[in-house]
């Protein structure tokens, strides 16, 4: 599940402009944002996660729908190399880029504060680096025709889908 909220993330931060990534990269050569979790919680929507019923697709009877909420604080690293985009101050100038990135996020996906930490000089990496949080609060729904719902095959708030369709 977190899996799918993080390609999404990554998705809608490069379609903003960001050069953003899942995976810290190997050299900081070309520099970006690295996204992953810090933090997350996953709360019941209450009723037992039940929301009601939909009709499924084709007219094949109805699907029961079931929702969470996830809470969670998504970790940035914004690397920006030695060698270019104004130092300490580009990194500065992507922590900002990211932050009016974060409004392109996915219907369903809200961010509701971010925080960034200091420019540090990474002589190993031969980067600076900034350390940013965002805290975010995502709506999922499950479907299902009866059984047990799984959350593992979701849609967050209807937009997007892990890939199981």
């Amino acid at each position: 599940m977190l899996d799918a909220v993080l390609d999404e993330v990554v998705a809608a931060l490069k379609a903003a402009g960001v050069s953003a990534f899942r995976a810290f990269p190997e050299a900081a050569e070309t520099g970006g944002v690295s996204v992953g979790v810090e933090s997350y919680a996953v709360n019941g929507a209450g009723l037992g996660d039940y929301l009601g019923t939909r009709a499924a697709s084709g007219g094949a009877g109805e699907k029961e729908l079931y929702g969470k909420r996830l809470a969670l604080t998504l970790g940035f690293e914004v690397i920006v190399p030695f060698g270019g985009s104004g130092g300490a101050a580009g990194c500065d100038r992507a922590a900002d880029k990211l932050r009016d990135a974060l409004a392109a996020l996915p219907e369903g996906l809200h961010a509701l504060e971010m925080d960034c930490g200091e420019v540090s000089a990474d002589e190993v990496l031969g980067a600076y680096r900034c350390r940013c949080a965002a805290k975010c609060l995502a709506f999922l729904v499950a479907e299902t025709d009866g059984g047990e719902p799984e959350f593992a095959d979701f849609k967050l708030k209807g937009t997007v889908n892990n890939g199981n369709q």
